[in-house]
């Protein structure tokens, strides 16, 4: 049985005093997961929870490489239209995953109908150098159609044929983004019907992008798949996703209402912005489970450290104490130089000479942590060895995990959204649709 490379560090939970946790709140906790576990599994064998089944659907991923593998190599710009869960994973994943080196795609993603954005775009891209990827589960999202019609014409108005330059990623059956797809003769790949939006960084919505850009997906595919079993049938103590869900909820119930996602590494800054939708857009609902008026949820606030240290930490530990802090720290860092021999002195650095940029990150994280316990503000760390394909699949399928027990504990449907629903269909009503 393989075993989680990320740990859950909770001595922030349990120094913050009557801020945080007790020992016997966190083995409260606990005892409560086994039930929880067990639900989890009658849910998903009824086919609920989709995307836990992602890292065991080898189908899609052949349908991904396969869609992908004639066309790599051939451009030079990688054009995705797509908003929400369509857009945030897949910049999650490009930010953790690219090398260092310069990339040989040049990525742009169109998320929003800001004109601006459009013509940017068009500048810069040479048409006959570009490939388009159109991603939405529905096949409807009003922003994505528009970029669509809107870019497929100006393929068109260049002679240039859709088929050879775009792919589609939408439901396997129905939808309009399908049914065009079918009349243009677009190859594509599906968003399976019992996997949402923002639970669709592991399907083809960013993995088709990703495999163009070169990306290793079938590593990362292994990683959350690892957190899968452990998630299905590992140790309780090392189930960092449903600790994680449940402590948040506790926490919220207790008055911190809001959870800053803060991340000590650039590389999962993206990792941030996806995890807001993840985490609001789930857990942000007026009704429970049976239809029941309710009042759920729990902010999620994006930051990056150390950037954010002079930034929001001012906020965060001296503004109101409703916060839950979340840190993610990388152990070993990769490509980690060394500081040499600079007149650290002169500028009352003297400390820093032989140690690495790694070193200096790591202690900036401890030490804010610190802050946040002297200051009685309830912090926890997520720890991943490194960062890798591997642990990023392990990452972000546990985000999505914790997601869902934290819908357990707040009694909400973690998979819709009315009110998104809503706001659409009063933005069509008012351009006359």
């Amino acid at each position: 049985m393989p075993t989680h490379t990320i740990t859950l560090d909770t001595v922030g939970l349990l120094a913050a005093g009557e801020h945080g946790l007790s020992a016997a709140d966190l083995a409260a906790v606990d005892a409560r997961l086994p039930a929880l576990r067990d639900r989890l599994q009658r849910e998903r064998a009824a086919g609920q929870h989709g995307y836990l089944n992602l890292p065991g659907n080898s189908p899609l991923l052949e349908s991904v490489l396969e869609a992908c593998q004639p066309r790599l190599g051939r451009f030079r710009h990688l054009v995705v239209l797509g908003i929400g869960g369509s857009s945030l994973g897949l910049r999650a994943l490009v930010n953790a995953m690219q090398p260092v080196a310069a990339p040989r795609v040049d990525l742009h993603i169109v998320d929003n109908t800001d004109p601006a954005l459009f013509a940017q775009v068009i500048a810069r891209v040479d048409l006959p150098q570009t490939q388009f990827v159109v991603v939405s589960k529905s096949g409807g999202t009003i922003e994505t159609v528009l970029a669509l019609g809107y870019f497929a014409e100006k393929l068109r108005h260049a002679g240039l044929s859709l088929v050879d330059h775009m792919v589609a990623v939408t439901d396997a059956v129905n939808g309009p983004l399908r049914r065009f797809a079918e009349q243009q003769g677009l190859d594509t790949c599906e968003i399976p019907p019992e996997v949402g939006g923002r639970f669709s960084v592991l399907t083809g919505a960013a993995l088709v992008p990703a495999t163009m850009m070169e990306l290793d997906v079938a590593t990362l595919m292994s990683g959350a798949s690892r957190t899968e079993a452990l998630c299905r049938s590992g140790d309780f103590a090392q189930d960092w996703p449903a600790r994680l869900g449940l402590i948040a909820a506790e926490l919220c119930r207790r008055g911190k209402s809001q959870l800053v996602f803060m991340p000590y590494s650039s590389r999962l800054r993206s990792v941030s912005d996806w995890f807001v939708q993840l985490w609001d857009e789930s857990l942000g609902k007026d009704r429970d489970e049976q239809g029941r008026p309710a009042v759920s949820g729990q902010t999620a606030i994006p930051a990056a450290g150390a950037t954010d240290q002079h930034a929001q930490l001012q906020l965060f530990l001296e503004g109101p104490n409703d916060k839950v802090l979340l840190f993610t720290r990388i152990e070993k860092h990769e490509l980690d130089p060394p500081l040499g021999d600079f007149e650290w002195g002169d500028f009352d650095a003297a400390f820093v000479k032989g140690r690495t940029l790694g070193e200096v990150i790591n202690a900036q994280h401890a030490g804010t942590a610190q802050a946040c316990v002297e200051r009685k503000r309830p912090n926890a760390t997520l720890i991943l060895p490194k960062l890798d394909a591997s642990t990023l699949g392990e990452l972000l399928m546990g985000l999505m995990s914790a997601t869902t027990y934290a819908g357990f504990a707040f009694g909400v449907n973690p998979y819709d959204q009315p009110s998104v629903e809503l706001g659409k269909k009063i933005s069509r009503r008012m351009m006359g649709g």
